[in-house]
């Protein structure tokens, strides 16, 4: 069992200043990292300074075009605007690349950006995304593979994987035409089946193999229902909007997803994968659980709770070390708190355009920005130079 070494933490609620000055830092941070980046995609730095990039943006593109977006919400800036929509548009080599993983890039990025920003050409690059990701659904395994690129390996045609649920059910639930929606129900309803329990713990990955001597495919877990902390909170947030778009049962399955994750994650900082003793923290798995509950909250008579129960989770990342919160201070607005393999020698905490998207993102939903839909709700700007 792990021993991870908890430090203490405040569950006051941030205050509208605390959640201003938050955002203010994360968005001026953005300059910064566009800065260490020479014109190409940040994946991630160990220190803040050093970034490892990608000239096309691999599976993490979509957020940093999404950061931007959100950057042109708050500041009604035309030069940010710009900066995410052109973001946006270098993502379209991606749509035919061989992995779920699109419908993050496309959903975090173009559909998120045309939603917020008004924007056809985005929307029309998410649509085409959307129609691609569903052709590829194999109606013999009954799923959406995770695909073979960007790291699914020789067999990922004959995976499930749980971290893209949110986006595919967003990305391919929200468009008008019967089919895309039928496939993002029908490979939700695969992953509930084979990697959702009773409990409310999900597994992370589930492989297909067919019988010897029968054409009959069998579906089976690969890893152990909520031992990775990460994949339980991209299962309550898939769930959460799988209960926003379809209701129930999907509202039960996310209600029970994030009762688990409050009675098997006692803190902010939860282990990355909790039975191992060695195990890194990963704050990051804690604002996408808490988007999730800030999600589904809009839809539960006690919504109230669990929604100031996310905000106090919120609240003590931004007061944490993993956050630069102290203007002035080197690498000001910095969130360190994404666990990911840098390297076959494993995982380090570091900073990432989806952790750090995220916690701009979290932050917009507690100041009323943005809805558990993730639309845009801004009724004034929050530019500082409008002061």
């Amino acid at each position: 069992m792990n021993n991870l070494r908890v430090p203490p933490w405040d569950a006051t609620a941030l205050s509208p200043w605390e959640i201003s000055q938050a955002m203010t830092l994360l968005l001026r941070r953005l300059d910064t990292i566009e800065a260490h980046c020479d014109g190409s995609f940040p994946l991630f730095s160990r220190d803040g300074q050093h970034w490892k990039t990608s000239a096309g943006g691999s599976w993490m593109g979509g957020f940093w075009a999404g950061c931007w977006g959100l950057r042109a919400l708050i500041s009604r800036s035309t030069a940010d605007r710009d900066k995410a929509l052109a973001l946006c548009a270098a993502l379209t080599d991606k749509l035919h690349i061989d992995t779920l993983n699109r419908s993050m890039i496309f959903w975090y990025g173009p559909a998120l950006c045309g939603r917020w920003l008004v924007d056809n050409s985005a929307l029309d690059l998410a649509d085409q995304a959307a129609a691609a990701i569903a052709s590829g659904f194999d109606h013999r395994l009954g799923y959406l593979p995770l695909g073979c690129a960007m790291g699914g390996g020789a067999d990922g045609s004959q995976r499930l994987s749980v971290d893209s649920l949110a986006a595919t059910v967003q990305l391919l639930g929200g468009v008008s035409h019967a089919s895309l929606q039928d496939a993002a129900r029908a490979h939700t309803d695969a992953l509930i089946a084979t990697c959702f329990t009773a409990n409310g713990a999900c597994s992370a990955e589930a492989q297909s193999t067919q019988q010897q001597n029968s054409q009959q495919v069998i579906l089976q877990a690969l890893d152990r229902p909520g031992g990775w902390s990460r994949g339980q909170a991209w299962a309550m947030l898939g769930l959460s909007h799988a209960a926003r778009r379809w209701g129930s049962p999907y509202l039960d399955y996310a209600r029970a997803a994030c009762v688990y994750w409050r009675r098997s994650r006692r803190t902010p900082y939860p282990a990355d994968r909790p039975e191992r003793s060695d195990s890194l923290s990963d704050p990051s798995a804690t604002l996408i659980a808490a988007i999730a509950m800030l999600s589904f909250s809009e839809l539960l008579d006690d919504g109230d709770s669990w929604r100031a129960y996310a905000a106090q989770q919120i609240a003590a990342l931004v007061r944490s070390s993993y956050f630069v919160r102290r203007d002035g201070a080197a690498h000001a607005g910095a969130f360190i708190g994404a666990c990911y393999r840098t390297s076959a020698a494993g995982c380090e905490l570091v900073e990432s355009p989806w952790s750090s998207f995220f916690l701009l993102e979290a932050l917009c939903m507690l100041a009323g920005l943005i809805d558990g839909e993730e639309q845009g709700t801004q009724s004034h700007s929050m530019n500082p130079a409008d002061d």
